[in-house]
């Protein structure tokens, strides 16, 4: 299975997996899975530290052999997974989210240790240049988990702790295929290199803090409805947004085809130039993509989910033209990540934030769900305009040329194609011109 098609089916298993919770759960079952899920995975995005990137690099330079890194990575699992616990069950405590009922809680935590250890593991596998490999069988915890919530949510009704072991099942799976492919790059030992840790952590940080904020702006909502609203309200809002971004998934399906024969990275004016390309083609497909959904969203969620998500549909539209816009930041922040300039989103996301969080107090307060969705979207459209403001001064590419298309654009779109495709584009070009 290929990266992308792999990438498809863990989106239509997370899909499914969704679809049945909230059908048996209602809004406010999955609004306490979201609930408890969302603050663990931005604790294990804190907690990580930017290690995955970090470790690629020190690998990828050859600064330090796999045999010497390894042993500490291992190690650091163990400390890195206490700190993300820790933080998970503070938040639930000041959120009182499911306030009393550890077996909820700890549940909620238990895969924290196992996406850590996936996490590290893929850092080695993108240094050694075998992320591929790795990604081309993303499938399958998206498949276990599928299968447990049939099982355990749908056959055997476990409700929510079933949903949570659901998602254990799943990380068991990634993690124990990684440890795999770790052992037979080098065998697997625990150790610790005070250097190593040191240089893994310093390089690390600068990519920690803009994926946690980064992070913290598309899941900020939840953690504010969770605390401000009902569960019901969080549930809601959790199955739009599922929808909504959706459409992020262009940029990833179109990526692999316009930036995989790209440019030598040295060459980044000729690169930067592919990933406006890029951008301008993932617009124009996501605006199509969303005034499909908007005009079907009155019907669609209560179709999929049942007449009690009837409500998500006006929270789902309101979502999607920040979601739409938002694509743009993601596509040029991909190139100046690849750079090594985490550093530009920082620039413009960590404002946002506190723009989110004001905004989102105050009409959660008042809106409930569709509240935080407009929230949210103004977020999302104030940080393209200011990254595209941003990577243009960077990059000093004039804003026309980013924004308008251009001459060679349909030129350097057919090149990029594989060859069936070229070959048929370039006989109705021909044709044309007859």
């Amino acid at each position: 299975m290929g990266v992308v098609t792999s990438r498809v089916a863990v989106r239509a298993a997370q899909f499914v997996s969704t679809l049945i919770m909230a059908r048996l759960l209602g809004p406010a079952g999955r609004g306490l899975v979201s609930a408890l899920t969302v603050p663990q995975q931005l604790s294990v995005n804190i907690a990580e530290m930017g290690m995955r990137q970090s470790t690629a690099f020190h690998l990828g330079r050859d600064i330090f052999p796999l045999h010497r890194l390894q042993p500490t990575l291992l190690t650091m699992v163990p400390i890195a997974s206490i700190i993300a616990m820790v933080l998970s069950i503070g938040y639930f405590e000041f959120a009182h989210i499911a306030e009393g009922d550890w077996t909820l809680r700890l549940l909620a935590v238990a895969p924290i240790p196992l996406l850590l250890c996936a996490s590290y593991a893929s850092g080695v596998f993108l240094g050694r240049q075998r992320i591929g490999e790795f990604r081309k069988t993303s499938w399958r915890p998206a498949f276990a988990t599928l299968l447990l919530v049939v099982i355990l949510v749908g056959w055997a009704g476990a409700g929510v702790k079933g949903a949570l072991i659901a998602t254990v099942g799943g990380g068991i799976v990634s993690s124990v295929y990684a440890l795999y492919l770790l052992g037979s790059e080098s065998p697997l030992r625990l150790g610790f290199d005070r250097e190593v840790a040191s240089r893994l952590q310093r390089r690390g940080l600068s990519y920690a803090a803009a994926l946690v904020i980064l992070t913290l702006n598309y899941r900020v909502m939840i953690l504010l409805l969770a605390r401000e609203s009902t569960l019901a309200e969080v549930g809601l809002y959790a199955q739009a947004m599922a929808i909504a971004e959706l459409v992020w998934e262009i940029p990833t399906v179109l990526g692999s085809l316009l930036l995989s024969r790209g440019v030598n990275a040295r060459d980044s004016l000729v690169f930067s130039r592919k990933v406006l390309l890029l951008a301008r083609f993932s617009f124009v497909a996501a605006v199509l993509l969303s005034v499909g959904i908007g005009l079907a969203a009155e019907f669609l969620f209560p179709l999929l989910y049942g007449a009690r998500f009837a409500n998500s549909a006006d929270i789902c539209v309101a979502l999607l033209p920040g979601i739409v816009a938002f694509i743009v930041f993601k596509v040029l922040n991909t190139d100046m990540a690849g750079r090594g300039k985490p550093w530009a989103s920082m620039l413009i996301m960590l404002p946002v934030l506190v723009l989110n969080v004001v905004l989102g107090w105050l009409l959660i307060d008042r809106y409930g769900a569709i509240g935080a969705a407009f929230a949210s979207s103004v977020g999302y459209l104030v940080a393209t305009v200011g990254y595209v403001l941003l990577y243009s001064r960077l990059t000093g590419i004039p804003l026309r040329e980013m924004l308008l298309p251009q001459p060679g654009d349909l030129t350097m779109a057919v090149k990029a194609l594989p060859g069936p495709a070229k070959r048929i584009a370039q006989r109705l070009g021909a044709g044309r011109e007859r």
